[in-house]
């Protein structure tokens, strides 16, 4: 248990030293040197606070030697000379100077005040843009990349992450050096005051302060990992049940999902609970030590000097202590709070790291692309290799075919052989471990980043967004970049002209989340007609019409094959009614090509394609 405590004190130390470095980093130079000029504005302003200081307790000196009749020491003559009140009443001092304090002080905490205001706004709108490059990064991965983590941990990184670390660390941490260089400040000017009320301080403050660190920095860093961990877990489960609630219904597991996220989400409270907890221990620790500082340079001063002297000192710590407590205080629970956003920025910071050598995607235009000027619609695959490690050893072996302009093309073969895979490939959604993909001369990512548009894919789980028909069928285009004759064209390919007519508010009917208010066919007609919008010269479809009936699967077929000739058609399909009349027909078999031919080609190559054909009596 020693060992694997001393180890995980060992691996937090290293984790908070890397964080804070590798938040840093995430600014730029010039950005660096603007932080840099904070910390030394906040230097020049930490000196007016041990003007403040020393200007209140000249006048409790002041004070008590008008009180006592007597005259003050040396130092409080030297000082009223200086200022030139030397030759004032005492009513006329106490009250210049307290007037001068008030301004300092009062002067110096606007300042800050305003200084903090625009280091936050400035990390803020820098959180802003790191979360855009973040997310044009994890976007601009491939499928493989994509996939090592989570849709969750995603979210969590390109929102809550990045806020963590440019407001939650760096902004902290600015506060931090503040704070110490107050600290630094005040503490020297006592040392030329009263080098025993210096020394008694440091003591009693710097004590309580490592004390409260040593016990709450490692508890402050787990609490924060956790906190992000359980938040990513239960997001998760909301997700999975209510993506799968048909399935929990009838499987009887809504119950449970209930507990399971009513745990995790008691847990976050407990853990919320114990971090509100740790500032409060600090403020509470921090009055004891201001109290047990008190009462110790009282003792040590009226043992040492007489009365007068004494209460003279007494007034010099409380007003250090007046701006030295608060600093601490702010210190300690800016270091558990830098502490626990350390554990929630990890994953964020491991992310961010893990996408810095990616290149960020071109900015493309908004503007909705039509005509594809210049852009082939043929395919050349070549010698393509692809294997997964996990979960399994699937691979894709020397595969190799072209595809002609205008052509219309089928992959067919049993569950697992290859055929979404092939197509991700095609389409440059995932990278081949060896072999090419060319698309009009280009790889695919060169070709959709020339000609968008002109390559369009409808996958067999259309997802559909809380929107209109029109913002559905226009998925990822502004509203004012298109014209609604563009979307009734897409729809009318897709056989839903007639249904969306129908409808009382047409283009702006709202489909619901997920698309709840239409049917399943209409969601995939629906997913048909966003891959027509651009009007694409390379249609791909991966079982496409699968949830379609038999009426309707034959009327978008006939309208497909109405396309014939002017667009490439590339199908991955089960049921062979709907490939049928394909130009050509390519079998894969545990990943690899079996076949390549037209429909009556591939029955007389392949028994199992000639016995399922004539199962239907194809």
């Amino acid at each position: 248990m020693g060992y694997d405590a001393a180890m995980y004190k060992n691996t937090v130390n290293i984790y908070t030293k890397n964080n804070l470095k590798r938040s840093l980093m995430l600014l730029s130079k010039n950005d660096r040197k603007k932080i840099f000029i904070v910390i030394i504005i906040h230097t020049l302003l930490a000196l007016l606070d041990l003007l403040g200081v020393i200007i209140i307790g000249v006048i409790g000196a002041l004070s008590i030697a008008g009180v006592a009749s007597t005259t003050p020491n040396s130092k409080i003559q030297n000082f009223l000379s200086y200022v030139e009140l030397e030759n004032y009443t005492f009513q006329n001092q106490i009250l210049f100077l307290a007037l001068f304090a008030a301004f300092i002080l009062i002067g110096k905490t606007l300042t800050s005040i305003f200084f903090i205001r625009k280091v936050t706004f400035f990390l803020s709108r820098r959180s802003a843009f790191l979360s855009k490059e973040l997310l044009s990064k994890i976007l601009a991965q491939s499928l493989q990349g994509l996939n090592n983590r989570s849709m969750q941990e995603n979210l969590h990184a390109v929102t809550s992450g990045v806020s963590l670390i440019m407001v939650g660390i760096l902004s902290t941490f600015i506060s931090i050096v503040a704070d110490c260089i107050l600290l630094g400040i005040i503490l020297f000017g006592l040392i030329y005051v009263d080098i025993i009320i210096a020394l008694a301080t440091l003591l009693i403050f710097t004590s309580v302060g490592v004390a409260l660190y040593l016990i709450m920095h490692r508890k402050s860093y787990k609490l924060g990992l956790e906190q992000t961990n359980l938040g990513i877990e239960s997001n998760q489960r909301i997700y999975e049940i209510l993506g799968t609630y048909r399935e929990a219904v009838v499987r009887n597991r809504r119950q449970y999902y209930s507990q399971e996220i009513g745990d995790q989400r008691m847990k976050m409270a407990n853990n919320s609970a114990e971090i509100s907890l740790l500032p409060i221990i600090s403020k509470y620790s921090i009055e004891m030590a201001l109290v047990m500082g008190f009462l110790v340079i009282s003792a040590l001063q009226f043992q040492i000097n007489n009365s007068l002297e004494a209460a003279a000192a007494l007034s010099v710590f409380l007003a250090a202590s007046f701006r030295i407590a608060p600093a601490i205080l702010r210190l300690q629970q800016g270091m558990v709070a830098l502490k626990t956003n350390m554990g929630g920025a990890t994953k964020t910071l491991d992310l961010i790291e893990s996408l810095s050598d990616m290149s960020l995607p071109v900015s493309t235009y908004d503007s909705v692309e039509t005509q594809h000027i210049g852009f082939k619609s043929n395919v050349i695959v070549e010698n393509i290799n692809l294997r997964y490690k996990y979960p399994s050893n699937f691979s894709l072996k020397d595969i190799s075919f072209k595809i002609s302009e205008g052509e219309s093309i089928a992959i067919v073969g049993l569950s697992g052989a290859g055929k979404s895979t092939l197509v991700d490939l095609i389409l440059g959604i995932i990278s081949p471990d060896f072999g090419t993909v060319k698309i009009s001369e280009l790889t695919p990512i060169e070709c959709v980043t020339k000609w968008p548009g002109a390559i369009s894919y409808v996958p067999q789980d259309i997802v559909i967004i809380k929107g209109s028909i029109r913002e559905n069928v226009a998925l990822g285009f502004p509203k004012n970049s298109f014209s609604d004759e563009l979307v009734w064209n897409a729809l009318e390919t897709a056989q839903l002209l007639d249904f969306v007519h129908e409808l009382p508010n047409g283009l702006d009917t709202y489909v619901g989340d997920r698309g709840v208010k239409i049917s399943g066919g209409q969601r995939q007609r629906l997913g048909l007609a966003r891959a027509m919008f651009t009007k694409p010269k390379l249609l791909v479809l991966d079982e496409a019409t699968s949830s379609l009936d038999s009426k309707t699967e034959i009327d978008v077929s006939n309208a497909l094959r109405l396309l014939k000739g002017s667009v490439t058609i590339l199908t991955i399909a089960h049921r062979l009614s709907t490939i049928k009349h394909s130009d050509r027909i390519i079998y894969l078999e545990n990943g690899e090509m079996k076949a390549i031919g037209s429909f009556s080609q591939i029955k007389d190559i392949i028994p199992d394609f000639k016995l399922q054909a004539n199962t239907y009596g194809i």
